[in-house]
């Protein structure tokens, strides 16, 4: 019997959130799999799209600029590699929305790829003029659209206030809430952190989700609490619904596929449950400066360069130029990723990678090295968790955080 069909934007979404287990743990393609998850899903999901990658991988008396070369490449380097569509595009000497063509191509391809060793159904384009292959097509179009690329890839900005924000969406709403006669109601806790993520980008994941939910919601009221929860925050919208079936409308489809997209693109997830009674959204965004991370260098300019990396990020780095401070800041701040540089006097980076092994404050935590030497293999057969060379990009490094997060976060 088939398994559930799934769309390319969830196989997009769960790609472009390869180490944010959060998001993998909840994609549909867990389900599409024919094979049940062995341990923790997310990693299986991760490992499994890993290799099936890999899989395509031309032999080496391929030429370079062969479809097949091309569609692993950007695979490889966009997904796997986690560089951004710019840096991919250098690389392989495209245009950007050459390079866009390419990436459809070769998710398309991968997606055979899933289904010949896995299973996997997933729809792509039109499909017999099906409803449900329109709707898929009209998710990937508004998810290749360049005025959403736009959004997502602009340069952070100052962090978003949740408590401003979303006043400013209800209000929005209100004439539309009106039509579907529908009472919204919102409330956030007091004192909320700021949200790492751009302005325009929450304002239009809101007005997405809750343009749907008000559709389902008719003729009842909507609620729309935010609460912290750990190191996010949380948005919960919630609404009784009078539609028969959770299938939404196509206009409904690429309103959340929207919202979903644009919160992945934050590093956060959104969740939907709808069914003939009740519509619920679960939105969950980082909140700003919230993850402690200890960087060990002794050059005080990497410090401030790593530290201003992070500004406006769910990452505060706390920087510390030997042992002594290392060891002392550990236990005052609890860290959950160290940086560690390699090259430093008195005490190399291998010596206090043992000490930091040892020590009950930092035993636990994940380590990746930053450093000028090209001594990746030696650093992973020591049991670190990353490897970064110098000179690092804020991106690089963010990556790099990002990466380790599955190692801290619950």
């Amino acid at each position: 019997m088939p398994g559930p069909v799934c769309s390319l934007s969830s196989l997009r979404s769960a790609l472009n959130n390869l180490y944010d287990p959060r998001v993998l743990r909840t994609s549909p393609l867990i389900k599409a799999l024919d094979a049940a998850p062995t341990g923790d899903a997310s990693t299986w999901l991760r490992h499994t799209l890993i290799q099936a990658i890999d899989s395509l991988r031309p032999e080496d008396n391929v030429p370079p600029q062969s479809p097949a070369q091309r569609a692993y490449q950007v695979l490889h380097f966009r997904y796997v590699q986690q560089c951004s569509q710019q840096e991919v595009a250098e690389q392989l000497g495209l245009g950007v929305r050459q390079l866009r063509r390419e990436q459809r191509r070769a998710i398309e391809l991968l997606a055979q790829r899933l289904h010949e060793r896995h299973g996997m159904e997933i729809a792509i384009g039109q499909r017999n003029g099906s409803r449900k292959g329109s709707r898929f097509g009209a998710e990937d179009a508004l998810l290749d659209s360049t005025d959403l690329q736009r959004v997502i890839e602009a340069p952070a900005g100052e962090p978003a206030e949740l408590e401003a924000v979303l006043p400013a969406v209800a209000d929005l709403l209100q004439p539309m809430a009106a039509n579907y006669r529908v009472r919204l109601r919102t409330a956030a806790a007091s004192e909320l952190p700021a949200l790492a993520v751009d302005a325009v980008a929450l304002r239009q994941l809101l007005l997405s989700l809750l343009c749907v939910a008000i559709r389902r919601a008719a003729g009842s009221k909507l609620s729309i609490a935010a609460k912290p929860s750990g190191w996010h925050v949380r948005i919960q919208v919630k609404g009784t619904t009078l539609r028969p079936s959770p299938e939404p409308a196509p206009e409904e489809a690429v309103n959340l596929a929207t919202a979903r997209r644009l919160a992945d693109a934050c590093g956060g997830s959104l969740t939907v449950t709808a069914d003939a009674g009740e519509f619920a959204a679960d939105v969950v965004l980082p909140a700003v400066e919230q993850i402690p991370v200890l960087v060990i260098d002794d050059n005080v300019d990497t410090l401030r360069l790593l530290q201003r990396y992070a500004a406006y990020t769910r990452y505060r780095v706390y920087g510390a130029q030997n042992p002594e401070q290392a060891f002392s800041l550990a236990q005052e701040v609890g860290p959950q990723i160290i940086v560690l540089d390699i090259m430093m006097p008195r005490v190399d980076g291998w010596e206090l990678l043992r000490r930091l092994a040892q020590h009950p404050a930092t035993a636990r935590v994940p380590v990746t090295v930053c450093t000028i030497l090209a001594q990746e293999e030696l650093a992973i057969s020591l049991g670190v968790q990353g490897f970064l060379r110098k000179p690092v990009s804020r991106r690089a490094f963010l990556i790099a955080l990002d990466r380790l997060l599955p190692a801290t976060e619950t």
